[in-house]
């Protein structure tokens, strides 16, 4: 029984992000292969496939001359793909769905880094190898902070490690990778083009996250490398500028370096120990210069006290807000989760107060078991 394996590597001139699937120019190399060949044999076709159009493209590129099928291969090897499923009432299942898919990227011999939201509050995870097996995982940490996840096989894989990188040192003008799982298609050569500051509306802020083009569009815990295979980040999502009031469809990236201190703390806990941010249950935007609250979690901690969905927030703690950046820095400069946060909100003409004790959003989170 032979299987196919659809091989190519989106170049920058290349992509086209908008574009159907079928209509994307991709360097396309379709790989035939029985079944029982082995691991390295499909990672050898792939390797192989990729190394040449990069060769071809990057021949008089200093930076990545190094590249070699050897090394190349090597990087796949520790890539892995993450699929998720999500029990109907969990917390996030009406915003991020209840079936969800990814990549991850080994970081020492047992354990998986990817992007959080592919696994929190994941009734059943599977990790995909290049070789086209599955094997059911756990969650082992999760951090809302920084985004990042942690996920081990249930039963004992020896993986080849990545090393972490400097996510601090990325020059502009260098070459890097975006590589997602074999199993999920074409890895992209991006290059940095902004460091700036990124808030979300889930309560989520970045000082320093790294934006890349062109846009990658199996981004999801995809690992951003450099030539020597260090991690220098991990895809998070598409924006569509990812140069400043520039339309540049690309990826944010969250940084590596800010794993390193927490590292231990999820392998050994589930989660950070310290630092622990407030969590209010709010979904906000700050368009027209001020804050308006366009979701609340129900059963959270804004729900509890009455905050309502088009209430405008004022002030928190009695400091003016206009923007999510200042909003959120305001609530976490209270102090750690289970604080008291007060704001007050413009709500039909009406000025109200309200006292929110916020919680560890680890503790709001359901937890299912995760094989």
């Amino acid at each position: 029984m032979l299987s196919k394996i659809k091989v190519s590597l989106i170049t920058k001139d290349e992509q086209n992000l908008e574009a159907p699937p079928a209509e994307q120019k991709e360097s396309v190399l379709l790989i035939q292969l029985s079944t029982k060949e082995t691991y390295h044999r499909l990672i050898d076709g792939f390797v192989r496939a990729c190394l040449s159009v990069l060769l071809f493209l990057f021949s008089t590129v200093s930076s990545y001359a190094g590249i070699t099928k050897e090394n190349l291969g090597h990087f796949y090897q520790s890539i892995v793909s993450v699929h998720t499923s999500v029990l109907s009432n969990a917390r996030t299942a009406a915003s991020l769905g209840i079936k969800r898919e990814g990549n991850g990227v080994a970081i020492d011999e047992t354990h998986i880094l990817t992007i959080g939201y592919i696994i929190i509050e994941a009734d059943r995870i599977e990790i995909g190898l290049p070789d086209g097996r599955r094997f059911p995982a756990t969650i082992v940490g999760y951090d809302h902070t920084s985004g990042f996840g942690i996920v081990k096989p249930v039963i004992p894989i020896k993986f080849n490690p990545l090393p972490l990188g400097d996510s601090d040192t990325i020059d502009s003008n260098e070459d890097l990778l975006i590589l997602p799982a074999v199993e999920r298609g074409a890895g992209s050569i991006v290059r940095s083009v902004s460091r700036r500051p990124f808030a979300g509306w889930w309560e989520y802020f970045l000082k320093s996250p790294i934006y890349t083009v062109p846009a990658n569009g199996l981004w999801a815990g995809a690992p951003i490398l450099n030539q020597h295979g260090e991690i220098l980040g991990l895809g998070s999502l598409f924006v569509s500028e990812a140069i400043p009031s520039v339309s540049s469809p690309g990826n944010m990236s969250v940084p590596i370096n800010i794993l390193k201190p927490i590292l231990q703390d999820l392998i050994s806990h589930g989660r950070r120990k310290n630092k622990i941010q407030p969590y209010i249950g709010i979904s906000s935007d700050d368009r027209n210069d001020q804050i308006t609250v366009t979701g609340v979690s129900k059963g959270g901690p804004a729900f509890n006290a009455g905050i309502k969905p088009q209430d405008v927030v004022l002030t928190v703690n009695g400091s003016q807000v206009s923007n999510l950046t200042a909003f959120y820095q305001k609530i976490w400069n209270s102090g750690e989760a289970g604080e008291a946060i007060e704001l007050t909100v413009l709500r039909d003409g009406a000025i109200l107060k309200f006292n929110i004790i916020s919680v560890d959003r680890m503790d709001y989170f359901v937890k299912p078991r995760s094989f």
